[in-house]
């Protein structure tokens, strides 16, 4: 049974006056009749294939920001005449009598509590000094009789408090 495009156009007068519905039957007229030949190449064997286009490598944009306005504009805010942020300043040296080794556990779990808190190799944690402030540490190792800590960038070592 051949159908005639002529019945497709009376479809959407029928159903719908609209333009939707034009859209679709000139959609589906072009889709039907409009048939583009599938990609195909052919293999030493004398067979043809179907071979999809070996994807392209996207290049990733790489963003310097300048340092003074001489090297350029930063390009995620061209009309900004903000110089750069003031330089880190060294750390003042930290007061070791702040933190105090309570005990360490022996193996096969080694722990060490400090300030009151326990802490494990590796693990980082919030312990109370002695003005009320909570500051953050990092337990580094654990030794026989003293833990090293990491402290505001600094490495300091703990050892038990001798009993006067």
């Amino acid at each position: 049974m051949k159908v005639h495009s002529a019945f497709w156009l009376r479809i959407p007068g029928l159903l719908c006056n609209s333009f939707a519905a034009g859209f679709f039957t000139l959609t589906l007229l072009m889709a039907t009749t409009s048939r583009a030949p599938a990609a195909s190449s052919t293999v030493p064997g004398g067979a043809s294939t179907n071979q999809v286009a070996p994807a392209l490598e996207v290049p990733k944009s790489v963003f310097v920001i300048p340092n003074n306005p001489r090297e350029g504009r930063n390009p995620f805010f061209p009309g900004s005449h903000a110089e750069l942020p003031p330089s880190i300043k060294p750390s003042q040296p930290v007061d070791v009598s702040s933190f105090v080794l309570n005990g360490i556990t022996s193996p096969p779990k080694v722990t060490a509590m400090i300030n009151g808190r326990t802490f494990e190799v590796g693990e980082e944690g919030r312990v109370r000094l002695p003005s009320g402030a909570l500051e953050l540490i990092k337990c580094i190792e654990v030794g026989a009789d003293s833990a090293i800590i990491e402290y505001k960038g600094q490495r300091l070592q703990l050892h038990y408090r001798s009993n006067p």
